[in-house]
């Protein structure tokens, strides 16, 4: 059990950062999602910005293979109050992609972080994924020993009448056994979701029946998860910070 002790210490240290910064994100992702696929026809007042087309291969919204087929890409800057983005493929004409300042400043607090999607890393898709592959496997294992410790941990107090932490350690001790569920099921379900044809990657975004069929109730539960989350989180970083302050 000490050996756990330490080895979910040091994994605190080093995951519990990345994990507030994984419930932050998925708040403002689940809001503002990061911009789709969309063909349309080319429209009157993109013909006239044609001037000012920028022809690029890839960029932080058109880095994924879901444009291989058009690239390279033609970018226009449509200069209105929305600050709109448009990409039309050279391959068949049609516009594919249009996004707007709001949207892409949203998603530079969501998605790109929650995915960790970088261009230049995005850009190399295998070791992208090999990166959350092992990221989300080896949150998963840590969040586990947490599990285990606070299960051990709760024992001895009902045994001994008496709560094994004091202060901060006994709220994350506490919120940890509360949410463990959601957390494990998050980073379990986050772990595959890279996966289209798991068939439990529903669970990482909660889009299954009932909720589907109620938005504003999936809404709740998910930013109220994810707040939970993120505290229980933050717990974790100052108490990590704190480890890494005594052993210095």
């Amino acid at each position: 059990m000490r050996f756990l002790a330490a080895l979910h210490r040091w994994w605190g240290v080093a995951f519990c950062l990345l994990f507030a910064m994984w419930f932050a994100s998925g708040v403002v992702m689940h809001f503002a999602p990061f911009p789709a696929r969309s063909e349309r026809p080319v429209t009157h007042e993109i013909d006239a910005a044609r001037a000012g087309a920028e022809l690029i291969d890839y960029d932080q919204w058109t880095v994924a293979g879901d444009y291989d087929y058009d690239r390279p890409l033609f970018r226009y800057d449509l200069d209105d109050d929305a600050g709109t983005e448009v990409y039309v493929s050279s391959r068949s004409g049609k516009v594919v992609l249009s996004t707007t300042r709001s949207v892409r400043a949203a998603n530079y607090l969501g998605s790109i972080p929650h995915w960790i999607y970088p261009t230049p890393l995005r850009h190399h898709a295998s070791v992208w994924r090999t990166l959350l592959w092992w990221l989300s496997l080896l949150g998963t294992i840590g969040a586990a020993i947490g599990v285990v410790i606070g299960i051990v941990k709760l024992g001895v107090a009902i045994r001994d009448r008496a709560w094994p932490y004091r202060g901060l350690q006994a709220w994350h001790h506490v919120l940890g056994l509360i949410f463990a569920p959601f957390i494990l099921m998050w980073i379990f379900s986050g772990f595959f979701s890279l996966g289209d044809s798991w068939p439990l990657k529903s669970l990482h975004t909660l889009d299954f029946a009932p909720l589907d069929t109620h938005p504003l109730l999936r809404t709740t539960i998910i930013v109220g998860l994810c707040l939970c989350g993120l505290g229980f989180s933050l717990t974790g970083v100052v108490l990590a910070w704190r480890r890494v302050r005594a052993s210095g």
